[in-house]
């Protein structure tokens, strides 16, 4: 399947909706996807499936708000790296700028911009399908979410503002105030937008954690290096060299692809790419992760990406970064 949403925004919809096993069934009746995979998978459901999965749980429901809801719900901790990094971000407009860097890592069914004036910061949300009954719940739901996240990251509520959508105002539309609390609604508006003052985004987050931070923007980093080579041979490797964190050589890659060595790299080749320099990748991101952790030493980080000595890791890790193990943990670089 694409990745044009995932599954875990699914996986909300059925928790706000209270689901038991039979109503489970009924929700993923004709996705694509079956109850074990909605309630467990970190992966990704098509735009047919998710449109199919959204129309069965307007039939499952009887209450309006049930996309408002389950916006509320995704907080940013729901967002995966991406959301880990903009809680470790220094500022509110840090956050919103990686919100909208990273927002094709969750979703392809809306892009999201940072714009800023000298009075307001503006998140704008741009859908890739035209406006139905399931974009719709998905503008509500994203919105939702956008507005709860803001409230998490800034730990207290939001006073001014205003939360913009582009078509007229729904039979529920008394439900947005109380989603959208102490913020201004605006119907039949240019764009989808979260609008917030300028200077909610010089505020410190009380989160603000620089190594995590680097940490979840390098995952981010990696899954959309991934999305971009989907398809590709090279992303069959990279996964590949993800599973054994790295630590495979290129006949053993070879023969899990069921291919020669010199088939390997001639086809790497032709996608402008070695071995090596995947190996490389996934090694300096693990590398990375394990020193973001106090308790991980040069030498442990060493011995768990495979090396024989800690010399033969310094050195690699001087090519990968211009700077040593040492200084890249203090901040030094």
């Amino acid at each position: 399947m694409t990745p044009d949403l995932a599954l875990t925004y699914c996986r909300m919809i059925a928790q706000t909706l209270g689901l038991d096993q039979a109503g489970l069934q009924r929700l993923v009746a004709g996705s694509g996807v079956d109850e074990d995979t909605l309630q467990h998978s970190d992966g990704f459901i098509d735009w047919p499936g998710a449109c199919q999965l959204i129309r069965n749980a307007l039939q499952l429901t009887e209450h309006p708000d049930i996309a408002l809801q389950t916006g509320l719900r995704a907080l940013p901790a729901m967002h995966g790296p991406m959301g880990i990094a903009a809680m470790a971000s220094p500022t509110l407009r840090d956050a919103m700028q990686l919100f909208a860097r990273f927002n094709n890592t969750r979703t392809r069914v809306f892009s999201s911009e940072m714009q800023e004036t000298d009075d307001r910061l503006k998140l704008v949300l741009s859908f890739a399908y035209p406006q139905d009954d399931v974009v719709r719940f998905l503008t509500e739901s994203a919105m939702a979410s956008a507005y709860a996240c803001h409230l998490v990251l800034r730990g207290k509520p939001i006073e001014e503002g205003e939360a913009h959508f582009n078509y007229p105002p729904p039979p529920h539309a008394d439900y947005y105030p109380h989603t959208f609390k102490g913020i201004r609604i605006v119907f039949d508006a240019p764009a989808v937008a979260l609008c917030l003052p300028s200077r909610y985004g010089d505020e410190p987050l009380p989160g603000h954690d620089r190594d995590l931070m680097w940490m979840a923007v390098q995952q981010c980093e990696a899954r959309q290096e991934s999305l971009r080579r989907q398809g590709t041979l090279s992303d069959q490797v990279l996964a590949l060299l993800h599973q054994c964190r790295g630590q495979s050589s290129l006949e053993t890659m070879a023969e899990r692809l069921h291919l020669s060595p010199r088939t390997l790299i001639r086809k790497l080749k032709l996608e402008d790419t070695r071995f090596q320099q995947l190996r490389d990748q996934t090694l300096s991101r693990r590398a990375t992760q394990l020193l973001s952790l106090p308790h991980f030493t040069v030498s442990m980080v060493a011995e768990e990406l495979g090396y024989t000595d800690v010399a033969s890791f310094r050195r690699a890790f001087q090519r990968w970064f211009g700077t040593s193990p040492g200084r890249f943990r203090t901040g030094d670089q």
